[in-house]
């Protein structure tokens, strides 16, 4: 039997091999004819890193691309491949624009942990930020922005400049992303950078305006005066933004809001302004990402008047019925609105029950939300489970109850 189940083992090793071998030689086949895939290169991707280096120094173009590819399947596939960026960086200046932008791929991996060796290409990568294809600027300046030497901050500086102003959008929005990378990198930098962002304040594009809004906050936070002209415009722009986008300026018109406008009190009229933030804001209350809501919600609570709160008490609640991270930091903005007005969330008294998978975390900030509803409209609801709590094994509920 022994004997049996050893033959049995050593049949499946030898097919196995067998599997790997015809796939890569139809690979192989493939590549001669020109029928390669995007799956021929993810399959076995990693048993074929071996003659890696040698395609990559390869007088062919075909063997060239054939192992960049290879050498993402691989990153893809969560394999570490660093090894090969001295190798890779030699194909930076290629003719080839699929090349290229595969070359370029790798590079922003790989670029932060790889200082010394990205450096060697900054001429290359300087070139390339005037090349005529959108997406090798923005990959180009991406690289550079990434590489992490001080000395080439001024050099980076520039490359910001001069794509500051291009024609495409996504070439804008990668600059104005770079404006915080070189700020951490050289805060002596920060004047220059704010006149950059200054000239990028006017931005139209809803793909870059968010990047636009977060690289002012970042380099210009007692700056925020400088927001007014562009004010009425950020607001219009809020629903055709991207998600992140929609978030960052969110954040920084909040902010502005909270320096321009004073809290509205009952009965009084809003500004046109104030009320224009209001109304572009409230439609984020009903976004699909969790980030978006909470920025609108914050938004809501420290700049509506009190008797707009409740317009957040289902978002968060809705909120809070993801991850128990999102649940935490919806609890916490739930229980600052509770604070104030406690009567926005009676009907939502039972989302507030402490559950058994609860962590420690999001348990304590349940009872304290619970003892801010503690009213004769929610007694009804509360006083079976408040009582069921005293009794309970777990310590932190008996003793919150």
């Amino acid at each position: 039997m022994a004997e049996y189940l050893s033959k049995a083992m050593a049949f499946a090793q030898d097919a196995a091999k067998l599997s790997v071998r015809l796939s890569e030689g139809l690979v192989d086949n493939a590549l001669d004819f020109g029928l390669d895939t995007p799956g021929s290169f993810y399959d076995h991707a990693e048993f074929r890193l071996g003659q890696t280096r040698r395609e990559l120094n390869s007088g062919s173009e075909k063997e060239r691309l054939a192992a960049m590819k290879r050498l993402l399947a691989c990153v893809a596939k969560g394999y570490d491949v660093s090894e090969y960026f001295a190798d890779v960086v030699k194909n930076v200046a290629t003719g080839s624009l699929e090349k290229r932008r595969l070359v370029y791929m790798f590079l922003l991996r790989y670029a932060e942990q790889e200082q010394d060796l990205a450096l060697l290409s900054v001429n290359t990568f300087q070139r390339d930020v005037a090349d005529d294809d959108a997406e090798i600027r923005a990959m180009a300046l991406r690289v550079m922005s990434s590489i992490r030497v001080q000395a080439i901050g001024a050099v980076v500086t520039v490359a910001v400049r001069r794509l500051a102003g291009d024609s495409s959008p996504h070439v804008r929005r990668t600059a104005a992303l770079a404006v915080p990378k070189l700020l951490r990198l050289d805060a002596s930098l920060r004047e220059e950078l704010q006149a950059v962002v200054n000239s990028m304040l006017g931005e139209s594009s809803a793909l870059a305006v968010g990047a636009v809004a977060k690289a002012f906050r970042t380099v210009s936070p007692q700056q925020l005066p400088h927001a007014h002209a562009h004010f009425r415009r950020w607001c219009a722009q809020l629903g055709d933004a991207d998600e992140w986008g929609q978030l960052e300026l969110v954040r920084l018109l909040a902010a502005y809001a909270r320096t321009q406008f004073a809290r509205p009190s009952e009965g009084t009229r809003l500004d046109t302004d104030h009320a224009l933030l209001l109304q572009a804001v409230a439609p984020l209350l009903h976004s699909r990402n969790r980030a978006v809501v909470m920025g609108a919600c914050a938004a809501v609570s420290h700049l509506a008047p009190e008797s707009q709160l409740h317009l957040v008490a289902k978002p968060l609640v809705r909120v809070m019925r993801g991850s128990r991270e999102s649940a935490y930091v919806a609890l916490r903005a739930v229980l600052q609105v509770a604070q104030r007005q406690p009567q926005v969330f009676y009907q939502h008294v039972r989302s507030f029950f402490v559950a058994a998978a609860d962590a420690p975390f999001v348990r304590r900030v349940k009872l304290q939300v619970l003892a801010e509803l503690a009213a004769a409209e929610t007694a009804p609801s509360m006083v079976g489970e408040v009582a069921a709590y005293t009794q309970s094994s777990l310590l932190d509920v008996a003793e919150g109850a």
